[in-house]
Parts: C-alpha cells; sequence; structure tokens
C-alpha cells in the first residue's frame, strides 16, 4: 500500500471520528434543552370535527374523534392547547365546537364554547300545516353552500319531455328528433312522438330551516379562533387548513306544504334540480321554461339556415 493510500485512510478515519464528536456534542446539547423543558401529551383531531360537534360526543368516544399524541414541548404547542383528561372533560362538558378542528388539529380550550341560545328541536320551527324535507343537490347546484339558515331559495328543474307530434298537430322543430312517418294498416297517422328537453321553475321562496347539521351563532359574536397545529405538512389557521379548499355543506332542509314536497320530490327523482339564492324580498316569478326552440330567442332556423 502506497504512502498516499495511508494518508488517505487515516484523514478518512480522522474526518469519521470529528463528525461523531459533533453528532454526539450536539446531541448531549438537545438532551440537555429537552431536559430543561416541561413536556405534556396533547390531543389530536383523528378526523376533521365539524362545527357544532357536541363536547360531550367526543368524550364519550363517538366516532373515534380524539386520539392522545406522544408528549411534545410545551413551548411548541399553541395557546390553550389541552394536556390533561381533567382538562379536557371541562372543557368539552356541555360545550360546542366554535369552529371546524382540522385532522390532526390539536385541541385547545378557544375552540369550545357553552351555546348561549337556547337551542330547540327543529320541528318546533316548522309552522303548522309544514314539512321540513332535505335535499343535498351538489356544490354547483346548491349554490356553493351560500345559502344559510333563514334564506329563500328557487328550484329550477330540467326534465325530458314525451310529446305526441301527431297529436297536436306539430311539426318537428330544429333538434327535435320526430318519430315514424306514413299511416297505419287502417289509414291512421303514425303516431310521431318527440323528447324534448324542457327547464323551468318548479319551486320559488322556499325558506331554508337548516344547513346540515351547522350551528350558526349569533352574529355578534366572534367565532374566530387559532387551531394551530400539524395537518400532515400544512398548518391549520383560524379554522381552516391552508392549501385545502373549505368543506361546504349543500345539505338543506327546506320548508314545504305538502303540494311542495311532493313536486320537490318529483323533481328530484325525474330529472335534476339546481337552486338559486334568493333575497329577502323576492317576488315569485311566472316563466314559461326553456326548450332549444326559445333558448336563443328568435327563429333558430332561420337564424341557421336563412341566406338572406
Amino acid at each position: 500500500m502506497g504512502r498516499r493510500a495511508v494518508v488517505l485512510i487515516i484523514a478518512l478515519v480522522l474526518a469519521a471520528a470529528a463528525a461523531f464528536a459533533i453528532f454526539q456534542y450536539l446531541n448531549n446539547i438537545r438532551e440537555e434543552i429537552e431536559a430543561g423543558e416541561e413536556q405534556v401529551p396533547v390531543f389530536r383531531a383523528t378526523q376533521p370535527i365539524g362545527e357544532g360537534t357536541e363536547g360531550a360526543q367526543i368524550l364519550q368516544g363517538g366516532d373515534g374523534l380524539l386520539y392522545v399524541s406522544g408528549f411534545e414541548q410545551v413551548n411548541d404547542l399553541p395557546e390553550g392547547a389541552i394536556s390533561t383528561e381533567e382538562d379536557l372533560r371541562a372543557v368539552l362538558q356541555g360545550k360546542l365546537a366554535v369552529g371546524p378542528v382540522p385532522k390532526n388539529g390539536i385541541l385547545v380550550t378557544s375552540q369550545w364554547v357553552a351555546p348561549n341560545i337556547q337551542i330547540k328541536p327543529l320541528k318546533e320551527s316548522i309552522p303548522a300545516g309544514k314539512h321540513a324535507i332535505t335535499i343535498s343537490p351538489g356544490d354547483v347546484q346548491g349554490v356553493n353552500g351560500f345559502a344559510q339558515p333563514g334564506d329563500l331559495i328557487n328550484v329550477i328543474v330540467t326534465l325530458e319531455l314525451e310529446a305526441n307530434l301527431t297529436a297536436v298537430d306539430a311539426e318537428p322543430s330544429f333538434g327535435i328528433p320526430g318519430g315514424g312517418e306514413g299511416t297505419t294498416e287502417d289509414g291512421a297517422p303514425v303516431e310521431e312522438v318527440a323528447v324534448i328537453p324542457y327547464t323551468r321553475f318548479v319551486l320559488q321562496n322556499l325558506p331554508v330551516l337548516a344547513v346540515g347539521r351547522s350551528v350558526i351563532p349569533p352574529e355578534s359574536e366572534d367565532v374566530s379562533v387559532s387551531a394551530e397545529g400539524e395537518v400532515g405538512d400544512e398548518v391549520a389557521v383560524e379554522g381552516e387548513v391552508q392549501g385545502e379548499a373549505a368543506a361546504v355543506s349543500t345539505i338543506y332542509t327546506l320548508e314545504v306544504d305538502p303540494s311542495q314536497a311532493e313536486r320537490l320530490v318529483y323533481a328530484m327523482q325525474q330529472g335534476s334540480i339546481y337552486l338559486t339564492l334568493v333575497p329577502d324580498d323576492n317576488q315569485e316569478v311566472v316563466t314559461k321554461g326553456v326548450t332549444i326552440d326559445n333558448l336563443f330567442e328568435g327563429d333558430l332556423l332561420s337564424d341557421i339556415f336563412d341566406n338572406n
């Protein structure tokens, strides 16, 4: 083995020894620092906890919403972090979640408030002769969850209608497929049937009784909270997760009379519905609805084929 090889080996051994010494030194410093800091367990959400969730449900182990993480440095925890079972019971008992707690979010005292309004069963809010019915049209169809209890909504339905053109002595128009042609053996004209997509307002000014199961605090109450804590690689700030769209609820419970309930169910079962959010002073309007014939508010055949 040459002299250069020996020198290289010695240099590598010395470098490794120096690196190990530095590692040990830094590790000892970290242990000394941690030894001087208090470590406590904290409670984290196993899955998102929705606004209005009862603390009693969590204390009873409902849906496995909570778990105890390992010991963590007190200085690294958000203000008001709950670290003992006694504090957990004291904070959550008789309280409601004031805002959403994200998955893996640390539970803090400011996330829980005692209800300061009398909460009564939904059935007591339904006027005599009315019914409550729940629909879930989807985010886009449900105006992105902007409707809240007390608002008014209108319902638009799109259906496919079968029209007997022979019976009404009508000619099939552009975009509407006709049926057969000619006559039967006894000389009667063959029925010509068209399937016509049709869109129209079906119900208007329906009051929204509830949205999901959310609890809406009084407008005067400040419900913004700091729910800081690790959420994977994200941090929850004021009840929302950075980089993740806030969840919206389009589960609406509406106030309807028996006839409106039947019409709404039929519309949902036989077609597709969209909702519109309207002001409190909205006036009902009568429309004729829309088909391909009047979609463009003109004579479609002439617009397309008229060469003049």
